[in-house]
């Protein structure tokens, strides 16, 4: 099946792709927003910082962003993957796992990205992973304050330790058999933060609760929850890319960014926003960018519609 074109077409149903829906709804742009509703953070109990809905499940959230786009006629919920993206002659084609194909003169990916829990090497991450142990303090941090904390990680940890002291002085650094440069051990030793380079055999919990971490040699140090300070994730897909976008040099979160602040790359009438864009943005930051980027998008079809109005018209 083949769509009639659309003004745009937004690929991810996250939070930036959803609120840029909903600009693009109340802007009465002909609007596909495909999704395959399988986000990141559903792995988590709860989704924090989003003025309104703190504290709620991200399903909860995705559930009344659907119900609140189908106030707009305009707007086209697609529940299906994107397998292919094209460009030519300033059209762009998406053609989804079930065979439609969309066009349209303007796109805008919110694809988010992935976590590859493996690359953390931490055995039992997987059964803490977003219950106990996360890799956001703006996110969970709050509600692990004043308890044991676990920081894994090596690089960055010389930034991350001062940060993480606004929500408790109980932690301990585990390198997981990397050993610190002696300045940042130093520097976090003597400031009370104890450094632990042993490998990590194991994360013990209880229904998903950290207890233990146990380092090679068979030593437990009793935990409460934790933080991984790594990068551990990649782009969900490599749409950006495949249509010609050069990442800036410049990065954010230690990633390249794929396009500016207003969500524009450098392929005219293609956007990415949200995480696709650089990595990590946050609930509340993602439909910010979402909706600001359709603003953009908005001021700019207003006024090709504008020009090509005939100079006669009353």
């Amino acid at each position: 099946m083949t769509h009639t074109p659309y003004d745009l077409i937004i690929i991810g149903g996250g939070p930036a792709g959803q609120s840029a829906a909903l600009i693009a709804g109340r802007t009465r742009m002909k609007t596909a927003l495909i999704n395959a509703e399988a986000p990141r953070n559903f792995v988590t109990t709860a989704s924090h910082g989003f003025l309104t809905r703190d504290g709620v499940h991200p399903s909860a959230l995705l559930a009344v962003a659907k119900e609140q786009l189908q106030t707009y006629p305009t707007v086209g919920y697609i529940m299906d993957s994107v397998t292919d993206v094209a460009r030519d002659a300033g059209v762009f084609t998406a053609i989804t796992a079930s065979g439609e194909t969309l066009t349209a003169p303007r796109m805008l990916i919110a694809t988010g990205h992935r976590d590859h829990l493996d690359r953390l090497d931490l055995p039992g991450i997987a059964q803490v992973y977003g219950k106990s142990v996360y890799p956001c303090p703006f996110c969970d941090g709050y509600e692990h304050a004043d308890e044991a904390l676990a920081i894994f990680g090596h690089d960055a940890v010389a930034h991350f330790v001062p940060m993480m002291r606004i929500w408790s002085r109980d932690m301990i650094v585990f390198t997981n058999g990397k050993p610190l440069d002696p300045k940042v051990k130093s520097e976090l030793q003597s400031k009370g933060v104890p450094v632990e380079e042993a490998k990590i055999t194991d994360l013990r919990s209880d229904k998903g609760s950290l207890t233990h971490v146990v380092l090679q040699g068979g030593r437990e140090i009793a935990r409460q929850s934790g933080f991984v300070v790594e990068e551990f994730s990649s782009p969900c897909t490599d749409f950006a890319e495949r249509l010609g976008v050069v990442p800036s040099e410049e990065s954010d979160w230690g990633m390249p960014a794929f396009a500016d602040t207003s969500g524009a790359t450098n392929i005219p009438g293609l956007y990415v926003v949200g995480d696709a864009r650089i990595g990590f943005s946050g609930i509340a930051a993602a439909v910010s960018e979402g909706g600001f980027c359709v603003e953009m998008i908005a001021h700019a079809v207003a006024m090709e519609r504008w020009t090509a109005l005939s100079g006669d018209m009353k």
